[in-house]
């Protein structure tokens, strides 16, 4: 792959993008791979090469409710170790509380249930078929659909599900670098100013039993769609990805639904940049 030109506000990347099942039957994917290694699926992918404008440097106002997606600097105190990370139960008990915080302050909102966590380290040609081996997921999606978004309520809040769905409520993502920059590999994140409902495929994501399978957004792609990265993102930096925002299904609301986001290899990561790390929390988010 040669080289995307080298200027601060933009780079190139390709995207995979979603092209549906040509028989017109429901979009799936398991969340594991296979005893082959292969992730079992109905779809196929559709390679883009797009522009993807650097946050850092754009004029393009953004924000959780005008695209979707948000970039901050909140210096964390347990990422100063990146050996925390390794300490589930720590990550949980202390890491979670800071994301919590950083939520309440940046969205007003009542209160944040924080119902699970991603951590993926980069190594190639590792099997990505447990937790411990998540690798970046280099394909176009948002990881819930409207009926997932409420399932998730209702699943993890119990008795208070309903009264708690009378108000507005989000499911967001806060994603971190863990130990250094992310230049490899870093995440594209789309405006949803830019997207359309009929890019939007409901997927089912396959979990092993006894779990619930999932619903998740694939994407397919239209020209039209603008797609942003924070360049050299830092560990003290988190990035905030709407999956879902109940004020978004109002068709006068103005307000972002949800952002497709996707890892992808910038052509102009230096060769000798460390493997990406990072930690994604998933919260539900109450008014």
């Amino acid at each position: 792959m040669s080289p995307a030109p080298i200027v601060d506000h933009y780079t190139t990347g390709t995207l995979f993008y979603t092209i549906p099942p040509a028989d017109g039957s429901k979009p799936y994917t398991n969340i594991n791979s296979s005893a082959s290694g292969v992730r079992e699926t109905n779809i196929s992918l559709n390679p883009v090469n797009v522009k993807i404008n650097n946050i850092r440097t754009t004029s393009t106002p953004i924000g959780l409710d005008v695209t979707g997606f948000d970039v901050q600097t909140v210096p964390s105190p347990f990422s100063q170790n990146h050996e925390n990370f390794l300490d589930e139960e720590r990550v949980q008990s202390e890491y979670y509380d800071e994301i919590r915080a950083a939520l309440l302050k940046a969205t007003g909102a009542k209160e944040v249930f924080i119902f699970d966590h991603t951590i993926r380290r980069r190594t190639p040609q590792t099997v990505d078929d447990n937790p411990s081996t998540r690798q970046p997921v280099a394909r176009v999606h948002v990881d819930q659909t409207t009926i997932a978004a409420y399932n998730r309520v209702r699943r993890h809040l119990g008795d208070r599900a309903e009264e708690l769905l009378k108000n507005r409520f989000q499911l967001i993502n806060v994603w971190r670098p863990i130990q250094h920059a992310a230049s490899d590999h870093p995440l594209a994140v789309s405006s949803y100013k830019s997207i359309q409902q009929k890019d939007l495929l409901a997927t089912t994501l396959v979990y092993p039993p006894p779990l619930p399978n999932g619903e998740t957004y694939s994407v397919t792609h239209d020209p039209s769609h603008e797609w942003y990265y924070v360049k050299d993102m830092t560990v003290d930096e988190i990035l905030f990805i709407k999956c879902f925002d109940t004020e978004g299904l109002k068709d006068d609301s103005g307000v972002a639904l949800l952002t497709p986001h996707t890892a992808f290899e910038d052509p102009n990561t230096p060769a000798d940049a460390p493997l990406r790390q990072s930690i994604e929390v998933r919260c539900l988010v109450f008014f």
